[in-house]
């Protein structure tokens, strides 16, 4: 595994001369458990695809649930089509880096792919973030899809995983967005407007445009945050992250038909990974995020009717939307669009073209 010395143009020489040591040292120690990259050249028994032995170190945050059930997808197929010879060995829990250092990690080919939010890092993915404006027009997760997938198309996009020596392979679908928090409920705009919500993305500023104090913390902060009183609420895919982070242990209502869509996430690989597979797994892995994608919006639907009964048993009340939030949203969301393609224009770009 090579660990790059240099820093990314563009980047944060602080993050980056800070973090590369310990971002490789930790990839360093679950490879010598785990390995990585080619393992030798050998034959599978059952294989429908046969090739050599890979072994992709995968980075990503918390524990398995909706949102990293596409990768698991995705690790499946692969895995079952070459009877085990090309694994994706998804890392849990941080062990081989932060949720907001994925990205340098990636750059730095600490290891083979990973899931990065352009949320935590907007600066360092100025054209991702742009699917991370809120309440975008998308009606479905088969839309979100689709809308993913067109971006990836763009020139621009592709430009920007390039610089950072990367290649998508899927997005991460979510569900719409809703508000889980403790305290008094967000029963007109004055009061939503009282608290402080971690929002993060295109949907914070959509929040900061109506008035409301926002801040950003990782998933795995959302829960203390809460409990400790640092935030009144968190708005988050409705139901899985709530569930996943418990968050509802700490709350006593959430939002119903708020409906708002938010940031978006992708699933990355280092390029020189991706380069190194031969012809045929890269086409897997084509089929794999058609897989991915598919098993995730299944396990969404699913899970969604078990963390409801989840929520009803822990007591929480269900907030509908007040008329004067639905109005300061349409009235903010214009020019919250306009800003993102603002930013964008003053980099050279077509911004709009983009949004379009």
């Amino acid at each position: 595994m090579a660990v790059l010395a240099s820093r990314h143009q563009g980047g944060n020489d602080v993050t980056y001369k800070a973090n590369i040591n310990r971002i490789a040292a930790a990839a360093i120690a679950v490879t010598a458990i785990c390995g990585t990259g080619y393992a030798g050249i050998g034959k599978a028994n059952a294989a429908e695809v046969e090739g050599p032995k890979v072994k992709w170190l995968f980075s990503l945050w918390g524990n398995r649930r909706a949102m990293s059930e596409g990768v698991e997808g995705l690790a499946e197929y692969v895995a079952k089509k070459t009877d085990g010879n090309f694994e994706i060995s998804i890392q849990y829990g941080e062990a081989l880096s932060s949720a907001k250092e994925n990205i340098d990690g990636l750059y730095l080919k600490a290891f083979d792919a990973a899931t990065v939010c352009p949320t935590y890092t907007p600066d360092k993915l100025p054209v991702l973030s742009l699917l991370d404006i809120g309440n975008l027009p998308i009606q479905s997760l088969e839309e979100n899809r689709k809308v993913i997938e067109a971006f990836y198309e763009q020139k621009a996009v592709q430009d920007e995983f390039a610089k950072w020596n990367t290649v998508p392979i899927m997005g991460v679908v979510f569900p719409a967005y809703e508000i889980m928090g403790k305290g008094e409920k967000p029963t007109s705009l004055e009061k939503l407007k009282a608290m402080r919500v971690h929002a993060s993305g295109g949907n914070g500023r959509l929040m900061k445009n109506v008035g409301v104090s926002t801040q950003v913390v990782t998933s795995p902060d959302m829960y203390p945050s809460l409990e400790r009183g640092l935030i009144d609420a968190v708005l988050q895919p409705y139901t899985y992250t709530f569930a996943a982070f418990r968050l509802y242990e700490v709350s006593n209502w959430v939002t119903d038909g708020w409906s708002m869509t938010g940031p978006v996430c992708h699933v990355m690989a280092t390029k020189d990974s991706y380069d190194a597979l031969p012809d045929q797994y890269k086409q897997l892995l084509k089929e794999g995020a058609d897989a991915g994608y598919a098993h995730q919006i299944e396990y969404y639907a699913e899970g969604s009717k078990k963390d409801i009964e989840t929520f009803k048993k822990a007591g929480l009340e269900w907030v509908p939307m007040p008329d004067d939030i639905r109005d300061a949203f349409a009235a903010a969301v214009k020019p919250a669009w306009d800003a993102q393609v603002k930013k964008l224009n003053d980099m050279g770009l077509d911004g709009q073209a983009l949004l379009d």
